[in-house]
């Protein structure tokens, strides 16, 4: 894997190569929490395309193949893309062990997919476009590689679109949690991204988060500890009534653990 994967390390930009390192170091517990926390936009992606048996599907930025395996069921073929190693040979390995055939796995940052033009009936990517470091060149990357009339489906964490003291907060402290962290878009930015894309957005759904997720555990996923983790109780602890209320933010009374939870954004785009 690791003269394979020098060419893409040589090609990507700053961002890139951090989103790399910590997912590097997230691959062997990434699923034991974030499959639970998430798993309400997979199930909503999967009933708003119905997918097909002859499908050739692109699962961008799979991680350790979630959702690219949730797919693998219901089509012909999966190609699970990730920008890195260590979270593609979990995918290898979990696909493996539940005897799915039909997947390979790629290495590449999700702005610069290595497929020729109109090659995918499909392409998914869930709970990780906030940490691409450009965006509009994955959605316009994505148009060119699916054929006529297909579609992007995603889901994503989100900020409101008519709070924007909320959605400066909300991206702030995913940045000090998380240095891999970029930008989380709002429902209107996303359909604006597509539009100047190529892409006609035909399904949005802004979902309040369901899940209640305790800070301690959220940070303890990053890696994220010491100074770092007091800054980001500091941004809970005084967080605007704004961004309490847009994302549930409570103090436990018996434990004194801080809960939220992040909105969500389920998504379908198509190229005409």
């Amino acid at each position: 894997m690791e003269n394979e994967s020098q060419p893409v390390q040589n090609a990507m930009n700053d961002a890139q190569r951090t989103a790399r390192a910590q997912f590097d170091r997230q691959a062997e517990q990434y699923n034991q929490r974030w499959a639970s926390w998430t798993d309400e936009t997979l199930k909503k992606m999967q009933a708003i395309v119905q997918p097909q048996k002859d499908w050739r599907v692109l699962d961008v930025a799979t991680g350790t193949g979630y959702t690219a395996l949730a797919f693998a069921e219901f089509v012909g073929e999966v190609v699970g893309l990730d920008i890195s190693p260590g979270m593609l040979a979990q995918a290898a390995k979990r696909a493996a062990e539940q005897g799915v055939a039909n997947i390979t796995w790629q290495e590449s940052p999700a702005e610069s997919l290595p497929f020729p033009d109109e090659s995918f009936d499909l392409v998914t990517v869930r709970i990780a476009p906030h940490h691409f470091s450009d965006v509009s060149a994955f959605l316009h990357e994505t148009r060119r590689v699916l054929k006529p009339g297909a579609a992007l489906v995603l889901g994503d964490t989100t900020v409101p679109d008519d709070a924007e003291e909320a959605a400066t907060w909300q991206n702030a402290v995913e940045k000090a949690r998380d240095a891999s962290h970029v930008h989380n878009l709002s429902p209107s930015e996303w359909r604006e991204a597509c539009q100047s894309a190529g892409l006609t957005v035909t399904h949005c759904d802004y979902l309040p988060g369901a899940i209640p997720v305790e800070v301690s555990a959220w940070m303890e996923t990053s890696g994220c500890a010491g100074d770092a983790a007091n800054v980001v109780r500091e941004f809970f602890a005084n967080a605007p009534e704004s961004a309490q209320r847009e994302f549930r933010i409570q103090i436990d009374p018996e434990t004194g653990e801080t809960h939220f939870s992040w909105a969500r954004i389920v998504l379908q785009a198509v190229r005409p």
